[in-house]
Parts: C-alpha cells; sequence; structure tokens
C-alpha cells in the first residue's frame, strides 16, 4: 500500500509540485532533456517513466511513455480490488479524495500509508486522471493509442506509431479498472471502462492484425528508423494475454456473452484463431534453438544506445518477456511448449536465466540488472498459472 501510494503521489500534476525532465529518449529532440514546463499541461495526468528522491521525475521520451501509466492502472486496480474482495462488506460508501496536496501526501505516507481503503480514497481520482491522459493519446480517434520513438520500455529500438505492446498495456489497466470499480459500486464507470476496452480489443483486431504475416503486428509511423518495418515483436504476447482475459474472464460470462450477443461470440471466436495463428508466427520466425527472442531481425537503428547485434534490445533473450509468452500460451493451452521455455528459464550457471535481465543468444552469457525482479515476477506468474491449469486439468 505504501508503495502504491508513493508512486501516485508523483503523478503529473498542472501545476506540478516537482521539477519534471523528459526528451533523453526522443531522436525529435536530440536525445536532449528539457525542463517541462507544468504550464500547457500536456502531460497531466501521466505517471513519469523514472521517480527520483532529488525532488525531480523524468519522462524518458517527447512524451510519457504509455506503458508506465497503463499498467501502474492495472496493477493498482488489481491489488485494490483483491483487497475489496476480502472484505464482508464495505461499512461506509467510498469517501470522495481529499484535497490534500501530494507534499502533504508524502508526510503522510512516512507515518505509514497501509490501509487499503484511504489508500483507494487517495489514489482512485487520480486512476480516472491517468484514463483520460492514455484516452487523449488516440490522436485520430481509431480506438488506439500513438506513441512516438522509445514511449514503451523497449526504450532504444525508436519504433513509433500505434503498437501492439501498449494497446495491451491500456487494454488491461481498463479492465481491471472496471472491476475495482464495480467492486466499489461505481457501475456506470466501470461499464465505461469495459466499453473502453473492448472498443480498443476491436481496433487492435481490425487494425494490427496482419493477414500477410498471420499475425497480430505494430504499425510504425513513416518516418520510424527502427525497423524494418514489419518487423514482429515478441512483446505482443501481452495482446493475446488482456484480450483473453478481457473477453473470456470466466466460463459463466462467456455463456452469457454467447446467449446475448451472436457479434460478440463471434468476434471472440475470430480473436481466438488469430491469437493461435500469432503464437504460431511468433514460434516460427522468433525462436532460435529453443529460446525466442525479443525482436526478429537485426535492427537498422537504435538510440539513444547505439546497439550492437545481440545486445540489449537488438535481437536478444529476455526472460521477463519469454514469461509473458509462457503465460499467453498456457491461456491457449500450449502445454508442451511452455514446458519447454519454463525449462529453459531455470537453465543457466551460476544461476537461473531467469533472474538476468537479458541474455545474448549467440554465447548464452547473461547480461544486464541482477537480481532482475520484473523477470522473477513475471516467471512466478507463468509457474502460477501453469500449475493453476494443471489444476484445472485434474479436476
Amino acid at each position: 500500500m505504501q508503495q502504491i501510494h508513493q508512486i501516485w503521489s508523483h503523478q503529473i500534476t498542472s501545476p506540478s509540485n516537482e521539477k519534471i525532465v523528459y526528451g533523453r529518449g526522443s531522436v525529435d529532440m536530440k536525445f536532449l532533456s528539457e525542463i517541462y514546463d507544468d504550464n500547457k499541461g500536456k502531460f497531466k495526468g501521466a505517471l513519469p517513466t523514472t521517480i527520483y528522491q532529488a525532488g525531480f521525475s523524468e519522462v524518458y521520451g517527447q512524451s510519457p511513455d504509455i506503458d508506465s501509466t497503463a499498467l501502474m492502472i492495472s496493477a493498482t486496480a488489481w491489488i485494490l480490488a483483491k483487497c475489496v474482495k476480502k472484505q464482508d462488506s464495505i461499512s461506509e460508501s467510498p469517501r470522495k479524495a481529499s484535497d490534500t496536496s501530494d507534499y502533504y501526501s508524502g508526510l503522510l505516507l512516512k507515518v505509514g500509508i497501509t490501509d487499503p481503503f484511504k489508500v483507494m480514497d487517495f489514489v482512485v481520482p487520480k486512476m480516472f486522471s491517468a484514463v483520460d491522459y492514455l484516452g487523449s493519446r488516440d490522436i485520430d480517434d481509431d480506438g488506439l493509442l500513438e506513441q512516438s520513438h522509445n514511449e514503451d520500455w523497449m526504450d532504444t529500438i525508436l519504433r513509433a506509431g500505434k503498437i501492439v505492446y501498449s494497446q495491451a498495456c491500456w487494454i488491461l489497466a481498463l479492465s481491471n479498472f472496471a472491476l475495482l470499480l464495480e467492486s466499489i459500486g461505481k457501475v456506470r464507470e466501470s461499464e465505461k471502462m469495459s466499453e473502453l476496452a473492448k472498443r480498443t480489443i476491436n481496433a487492435v483486431d481490425n487494425i494490427l492484425w496482419s493477414e500477410e504475416d498471420n499475425s497480430y503486428l505494430d504499425i510504425q509511423v513513416k518516418h520510424h528508423i527502427g525497423g524494418p518495418y514489419r518487423t514482429l515483436m515478441q512483446d505482443v504476447s501481452l495482446y493475446l494475454i488482456a484480450a483473453k482475459g478481457h473477453l473470456f474472464r470466466t466460463d459463466t460470462e462467456q455463456e452469457n456473452r454467447i446467449n446475448s450477443n451472436k457479434v460478440d461470440y463471434e468476434s471472440s471466436q475470430r480473436i481466438h484463431h488469430r491469437s493461435l495463428n500469432t503464437l504460431d508466427t511468433m514460434k516460427k520466425r522468433l525462436w532460435k534453438e529453443g529460446w525466442p527472442l525479443v525482436t526478429e531481425v537485426e535492427l537498422k537503428s537504435t538510440g539513444p544506445w547505439v546497439l550492437k547485434p545481440y545486445q540489449y534490445h537488438n535481437r536478444t533473450i529476455w526472460p521477463w518477456c519469454t514469461a509473458l509468452e509462457i503465460l499467453a500460451r498456457i491461456k491457449f493451452n500450449q502445454i508442451d511448449e511452455c514446458t519447454a521455455l519454463l525449462t529453459e528459464l531455470s537453465s543457466g550457471q551460476p544461476y537461473m536465466f531467469s533472474f538476468y535481465e537479458w541474455i545474448n543468444p549467440l554465447n548464452m552469457h547473461p547480461e544486464g540488472a541482477f537480481p532482475f525482479r520484473t523477470g522473477i515476477s513475471a516467471v512466478r506468474l507463468a509457474i502460477s498459472d501453469i500449475l493453476q491449469q494443471g489444476n484445472v486439468v485434474q479436476s
């Protein structure tokens, strides 16, 4: 609860209570940082890429990256919804967030904010503001969020446009926020979030599906300089997880959809079929000697870090992203592939590969941060899903 409170206390506001720099990862800004002018308010509602202890935060790209904000909405909503579920009932109706400044909230944090319902009072209004910000990133109103170079977790490959992974983060944010809002009695707001998620899923299916590639694929803008243009990325896996999770939350809900709306059912079945095709395409085009690579081909250009082949994001193995692929494959009952990938992740010397940030596929030498908590958490979730799937099969 304290970490949730702390992160959201650094949400970008207008006027801002702290200094924000941005642009270090933007080719359009020549990879030079500038101080954000909060009078324009164009970042209002977003979360920064990095929160520093020295009284300022950083937005890495020209605009806040979509996944930093969306995944924090998703994680916060998921955790708080679990807390609500543990309570038989909320003794009083949810209170409105106070007008307390972020600075004062930071002082309260030092005392210790551990009550999930007090945290909820504080963060839910901020989550609405974050949703408003992310919604504004759909520039052409086609249901898909747009981004410029390096405005997602792959902060060197210069992809820009309509990115499948970023849409997945947005869908997860909306889906989990909808569940939280429903659990605290905000039914109308919950339905709005669900409709936004559904609209995004339909937009991905209509716009980002490639018959030629038999896969969901990013649409890069003409001025992008990474590439090549039709590059398959392993992080497409997250969309398969998000879409499946939203469309088929439970067998009962799926049955209700079938009975109530034939169009929704047919759309869900099409997405299911295309997801299977995407997984097949990923195995054919991304897997190298039993390991999936994070990018399909050697990148033409990178920045601000100039990458050699098989370095960082340039045709390497990322255990956390491989765990996402396992999570996607387990949702489509591809047990053999999941077992093979998990076996690879649990190998390695002197420590398991799953503890490392990334791996050079030529010599299987692990690199980057160690221990890499994102990878460890993702692998743990993958193992948990495999065990749950095993229990379902046995029952």
